[in-house]
């Protein structure tokens, strides 16, 4: 399983988000660090193929994902920002719905979207309508909509945002779990999030990605006991 990303570039106008962008993904957690602007959210809607990329190429398993089409979408699992449902559909409709797009049968959906459900702690909520929900709640029906198919690849977008401390723990163990036998890619403002369970952090400036390593050779790096101050050093060292 690898997701080799090469040379990859996008503009918008003049506005350069991602330039150049090479690296290469194997099953693990990949934690995606940098500044707002930094290139961070543009680099998953390429991978996911929602925008349209100017340069590069994104390999799958060593095949053009495009090339791929329906095929790569089936192995990917995509947790956007953005909170936008249906709000008059309940969490289970919205996920009912989700699997449908994701071409899974009805009996399988169902058992996923029990298990899901109980994952993500909604079971109690799940015939509720989604436009009453919290956006911690928004947020983790977010989660296991990505989740169904048993995905590959799977990218969340500030996956704890607007979750309470207790939620994000629990999202946190469960991620963990998840990397052992996926490729797991997590952009997040909240360092505290990520620094026990990614195996790799990426630090991505003007999109630009300005530095890959392991966690403690990351810390070594910026002369950091922790993630936080780490990523504080060397992204000031970046402007500098």
């Amino acid at each position: 399983m690898e997701l080799e990303i090469r040379h990859l570039s996008k503009k918008y106008g003049q506005k350069q988000a991602l330039l150049d962008f090479s690296y290469c993904f194997t099953p693990g957690i990949y934690a995606i660090l940098g500044p707002n602007g930094a290139g961070k959210t543009t680099l998953m809607h390429l991978i996911c193929d929602i925008i349209t990329r100017q340069e590069g190429e994104i390999l799958y398993d060593g095949q053009e994902i495009l090339k791929q089409k329906g095929a790569f979408r089936g192995k990917l699992g995509f947790m956007p920002q953005s909170q936008a449902m249906y709000e008059n559909m309940s969490a289970y409709g919205f996920l009912c719905y989700m699997a449908q797009i994701k071409g899974l049968q009805s009996r399988e959906a169902r058992r996923q979207i029990g298990t899901l459900l109980e994952v993500v702690n909604l079971a109690d909520v799940a015939n509720k309508k989604v436009g009453g929900f919290s956006g911690g709640m928004r947020q983790r029906v977010q989660l296991a909509q990505a989740l169904l198919g048993n995905p590959e690849v799977l990218i969340l977008d500030e996956p704890t945002a607007g979750l309470d401390p207790e939620e994000r723990v629990r999202l946190r163990e469960y991620i963990a779990r998840l990397g052992r036998d996926k490729i797991v890619l997590i952009t997040t403002h909240i360092t505290s999030d990520i620094e026990t369970i990614a195996g790799h952090i990426l630090l991505m400036r003007r999109g630009q990605l300005k530095e890959a390593a392991r966690p403690e050779d990351f810390l070594a790096l910026a002369g950091a006991e922790d993630l936080e101050t780490a990523y504080i050093r060397l992204l000031h060292r970046e402007e500098g």
